[in-house]
């Protein structure tokens, strides 16, 4: 429709167009004629415009769904050729379980682990018996308390948090591990007191005072109770108990005032500690 009349207004504008050039004047009619047309030829021209800004979207749009699409189907590629992979895999190795004989007593089964791990346990306890030891695994910061091979009870605890600190003004290094292996309690403490080494003055920024200084002499850090390892290394309280499960301590293996009460008073002089 809006053609018909864009035409029919352009044969009217031709006519007074043509009356215009005959008698040199225009009349009324012609002119409004010629207004109509251009006002319609203005419209026309405007709805154009916006069915090319339309087209060009459209084009957009098609061209990042084309990009869309390359990149489905490269990813569906790809992952055909995984399947395919897996698939030779599998194909490799469900042969390789064909060559074995039909025999089970070839495969470890549940039970026949099972076993094994009743005999070993068997050894385990005849080599230590019924005696008391703690076991420490610094791995996951836990401490076990044994009889044999039976578990009486387990604890959180913290080792050592790694790393080193190096004395810029002397050049000595210490480092933060807890030790691993077999170890013997050597002596128990009540209220032990902390004597601050000098790392401690070291990692705080303060000045390293002499060995004899009173200032060392801390009461308190270590909780009510101490089980001494050797070269330095107990197992004490914590003012932290929070951190207890995480390894932040500088050597020692840390434990919270219940937990290291009820080993102070289990576990005797001379029992075996191992740390894993």
């Amino acid at each position: 429709m809006p053609g018909l009349a864009a035409e029919a207004l352009g044969i009217s504008f031709g006519i007074a167009y043509n009356t215009l050039m005959t008698t040199g004047k225009p009349s009324k009619t012609a002119l409004y004629l010629a207004a109509a047309w251009l006002a319609v030829f203005a419209a026309l021209a405007a709805a154009a415009a916006r069915n090319y800004g339309r087209l060009a979207t459209a084009a957009e749009k098609l061209d990042s769904l084309n990009s869309a699409l390359g990149f489905d189907v490269r990813t569906a590629a790809e992952l055909s050729k995984e399947i395919g992979s897996a698939d030779e895999d599998l194909v490799y190795l469900s042969g390789l379980a064909a060559r074995y004989p039909e025999n089970k007593g070839h495969f470890r089964t549940q039970n026949a682990i099972a076993a094994e791990v009743r005999e070993l346990r068997k050894d385990v306890e005849r080599k230590i018996g019924r005696k008391l030891y703690a076991v420490v695994d610094s791995r996951a910061n836990k401490l076990y308390l044994k009889r044999g091979v039976k578990l009486l009870w387990e604890a959180d605890c913290s080792v050592g948090k790694g790393g080193t600190l190096r004395d810029k003004k002397t050049g000595r290094i210490w480092e933060f591990a807890t030790p691993r292996g077999e170890f013997t309690v050597l002596y128990k403490i009540d209220d032990p007191a902390w004597i601050k080494p000098d790392w401690a003055y070291v990692e705080s920024g303060e000045a390293v005072p002499p060995r004899e200084d009173p200032s060392r002499l801390v009461r308190g850090e270590l909780g009510k109770y101490a089980l001494d390892i050797g070269n330095g290394y107990l197992l004490h309280g914590t003012r932290n108990e929070d951190a207890l499960g995480t390894a932040v301590s500088h050597g020692c293996v840390r434990l919270g005032a219940e937990a290291l009460e009820k080993l102070y008073k289990t576990l005797p002089v001379g029992a075996k500690i191992y740390i894993y």
